[in-house]
């Protein structure tokens, strides 16, 4: 996935999260944005690049966002309806 005009163009930044079950994985940021008030993180994995994840920011912490919320974000995103 190329890198977009949301994060300047630049090369995706390499972050570490940490799951559920406490394990650090390395992703590499593609974009983040802001979609009706909330934020959302578009990542890659940084050994899996076909694994991405669509993140929302909730009480300081990132949420796995899938089914019709996915869809719907991406479709802003794609449709660039995001800030």
């Amino acid at each position: 996935m190329p890198a977009d005009k949301h994060n300047g163009g630049e090369d995706p930044q390499p972050i570490t999260l940490i799951d559920e079950t406490g394990e650090e994985r390395t992703f590499r940021m593609h974009d983040a944005f802001e979609l009706e008030g909330v934020t959302y993180y578009l990542v890659e994995g940084a050994d899996e690049p076909s694994e991405v994840l669509l993140l929302r920011e909730v009480g300081g912490s990132l949420e796995t966002v899938d089914g019709a919320e996915f869809q719907r974000v991406m479709a802003a995103l794609e449709h660039d309806e995001v800030d």
